[in-house]
């Protein structure tokens, strides 16, 4: 896959990646929708390696000033 392509693929899965962890705290922990979510998400952030090398391309990143690091 090219990176546009790669590109593309990423920037619609963010907002979905995105949902999707906000609705785990809505939902009973280990319940079916749970289980199938939180596989959904991990899916993602599993095809985020394959096309990035970083499996945590789509987490929240702390800035060096707010985590303490110059």
């Amino acid at each position: 896959m090219n990176k546009l392509v790669a590109d593309k693929v990423l920037d619609a899965l963010g907002p979905a990646r995105f949902t999707l962890t906000r609705s785990l705290a809505e939902i009973p922990i280990g319940g079916d929708e749970y289980r199938a979510i939180d596989h959904l998400v991990q899916e993602i952030d599993a095809l985020a390696e394959v096309l990035t090398g970083d499996r945590t391309h789509f987490h929240l990143k702390s800035h060096g000033v707010l985590s303490g690091k110059a």
